[in-house]
């Protein structure tokens, strides 16, 4: 039930826990002041404050960790994405430094970077997995690389195993990215989560028996607080489910670079106008005669 909730869009998501614990907020006030019930919950009366103290402290460290297992396998899927795209971005610019024919790995990255993009982050984001189409194209990748080598006297050989390994490094990054996208929950941490939260509205109840407003008042800012804090928390549940998902432009971004090689450098600098300074002509030299240096009269 948990995972089928986690499913959902997020504005259903949202819909049901707060149907939850809207209804079970209601059903905490019937049961309190209600005519059939209000002298059983009233010997309830002498419950200390410190119950709901514990109960949310509980509830609190137990959220923490639920969080920091989502946070972390969130870090590691934008890792794994960042990975493959660096991976794909050094193969491309080490086939451009090798020497070699780059058109047929060009053409395969090109290919592996459109099957990723545009079937198989959808299949992740819908059903968890990958799609045949990256298999394929990643093997065709493969097959490429290993298949375009200089010979092996020839000076620049060592760029050979660097381009298969550069290669293989992209094929590890998307085995790491499909795992991390199964569809996998933490239904324990999130079960306890749920009923602490319960538990927490009991506990505020039970410290509110005297006065309605007053304990509709504490009913509705510890239920609109959890409502808020585990809708949060759920919508970050799947690294790579809508609507806070982990992008895959940094993979698309390698594709257009592929495609215009201009946009992986910088423009060229325009050379400024050369100023043509005209240098003055030399002076004339000045004769000094020797002697007769008087004024003629």
């Amino acid at each position: 039930m948990i995972d089928a909730w986690l499913n959902l869009p997020l504005p259903l998501m949202l819909l049901a826990v707060t149907t939850f614990y809207c209804g079970s907020a209601l059903c905490i006030y019937a049961l309190c002041f209600g005519p059939r019930t209000r002298n059983w919950i009233l010997s309830f009366r002498e419950t200390v404050p410190e119950l709901f103290s514990a109960i949310m402290v509980i509830f609190s460290i137990q959220l923490g960790f639920l969080t920091s297992d989502i946070w972390d396998i969130n870090r590691r899927a934008a890792t794994a994405v960042e990975t493959e795209s660096a991976s794909l971005t050094m193969l491309r610019a080490l086939a451009a430094d090798s020497g070699l024919p780059i058109d047929g790995i060009h053409q395969a990255i090109r290919v592996y970077v459109t099957a990723v993009t545009e079937k198989e982050w959808p299949s992740m984001a819908q059903y968890g997995g990958g799609v045949p189409e990256a298999e394929e194209a990643l093997g065709a990748l493969l097959r490429t690389v290993a298949s375009t080598h200089h010979d092996p006297n020839d000076a620049n050989a060592k760029f050979d195993a660097l381009l298969l390994d550069t290669a293989l490094k992209v094929q590890s990054a998307r085995a790491a990215r499909l795992v991390l996208s199964a569809p996998f929950s933490e239904s324990t941490k999130w079960a306890c989560v749920l009923l602490l939260a319960l538990a927490g509205q009991i506990s505020i109840a039970l410290l509110h028996l005297d006065k309605r407003r007053p304990h509709v008042a504490a009913m509705v800012i510890l239920t609109s607080s959890i409502v808020l804090i585990i809708g949060l928390v759920a919508a970050n549940e799947g690294p790579f489910q809508p609507p806070i998902y982990v992008s895959s432009d940094p993979i698309a971004k390698v594709g257009e670079v592929v495609l215009d090689p201009r946009a992986a450098s910088p423009p060229p600098l325009i050379p400024s106008e050369a100023k043509t300074v005209e240098k003055a002509p030399p002076p004339e030299p000045v004769h000094r005669h020797a002697g007769g240096g008087g004024k003629k009269r």
